[in-house]
C-alpha cells in the first residue's frame, strides 16, 4: 500500500514541474520581453532642451566735457566753470519704458577742475578779478538713462545721474565745503562706427554742484556744458 501511494503522489508533482517549465520557455513569454518599450517614447513626448540664459549687455565710455559759459539757474555763483574727464559704465538690465530700453548708469569722474574767483565772500561773490583752478573727484553711483532706437545705427538717449563730488578746497566760499553733491542731466546721441565702438555726443548737459546747506555758505554752481567720448561694448557681441 505504501509503494502504491508513493507512486501516485510522485506523478502529479511530476505533471505540475513540466507545465511550469512550458509556460516559461512559451513563445508568448519570450515575444512579451523582446516587445517591451519604456515609458515615455512610446507615447512621442520629447524632452525639454536647456534654456541658455543671454549675457546682459553692457558698455563703458571715456567722456571729457567742455563748458558753454556762465549760467545761474538754482545757483548764485559767478566765474565759475568746470571741465571734466571721466569713465560711465551702462548696463541694459532695467527692461523697457516708453518705447526706449532702461539701462542703469554709474560714472566715475577722477579729472574735475573748476575755475573760480581766487577770492570771494560768503555768498559766492567774486573780491577778486583773479581766478583759480580747483581740483575735484567725483562718483555717481545713481544714474538711469533710456536709450531709444537701441538697434540702430544713430541712437538717442536721455541720461540722469546723482552723486558727489570733494575739491582739494573750499569751493566756491570760504565759508561753503570741500564735498559738495553733484547732479546731472543731459540729452545725447550714440553714433555707431565698428561692431565695438560708438561715437558718444551730449550737445546739451546740465552740471549742478551744491552742498545741500551742509556747510553755513552754499553758493552753488550751475553750468551747461557739453560731452564727447567714445563708447566700447563689453562681452560678446550678438548676431
Amino acid at each position: 500500500m505504501l509503494g502504491a501511494v508513493s507512486l501516485l503522489w510522485s506523478q502529479p508533482a511530476r505533471s505540475q514541474e513540466t507545465d511550469t517549465l512550458g509556460v516559461t520557455n512559451s513563445p508568448t513569454a519570450n515575444a512579451i520581453v523582446k516587445t517591451y518599450i519604456p515609458l515615455g517614447l512610446d507615447a512621442g513626448v520629447t524632452p525639454k532642451a536647456a534654456s541658455v540664459k543671454q549675457p546682459v549687455e553692457s558698455e563703458i565710455s571715456v567722456m571729457g566735457m567742455v563748458p558753454y559759459g556762465d549760467y545761474r539757474l538754482f545757483s548764485a555763483t559767478m566765474r565759475c566753470n568746470a571741465w571734466t574727464a571721466g569713465v560711465e559704465y551702462d548696463r541694459h538690465s532695467w527692461g523697457n519704458f516708453l518705447g526706449s530700453q532702461m539701462d542703469y548708469v554709474v560714472e566715475v569722474i577722477p579729472l574735475v577742475f573748476l575755475s573760480q574767483p581766487a577770492r570771494s565772500d560768503f555768498w559766492g561773490n567774486a573780491t577778486s578779478p583773479n581766478q583759480e583752478l580747483v581740483h575735484g573727484l567725483s562718483l555717481s553711483p545713481f544714474g538711469i538713462r533710456w536709450l531709444w532706437r537701441s538697434d540702430k545705427a544713430i541712437r538717442l538717449y536721455v541720461v540722469s545721474k546723482l552723486g558727489a563730488i570733494v575739491f582739494d578746497k573750499k569751493a566756491f566760499s570760504p565759508k561753503a565745503s570741500y564735498a559738495n553733491f553733484n547732479v546731472q542731466a543731459a540729452f545725447g546721441v550714440q553714433i555707431r562706427m565698428t561692431k565695438r565702438m560708438d561715437l558718444r555726443i551730449d550737445p546739451f548737459e546740465f552740471f549742478h554742484v551744491s552742498n545741500g546747506y551742509l556747510a553755513a555758505s552754499n553758493p552753488g554752481m550751475d553750468e551747461l556744458a557739453t560731452r564727447f567720448g567714445v563708447t566700447y561694448h563689453l562681452g560678446r557681441l550678438q548676431r
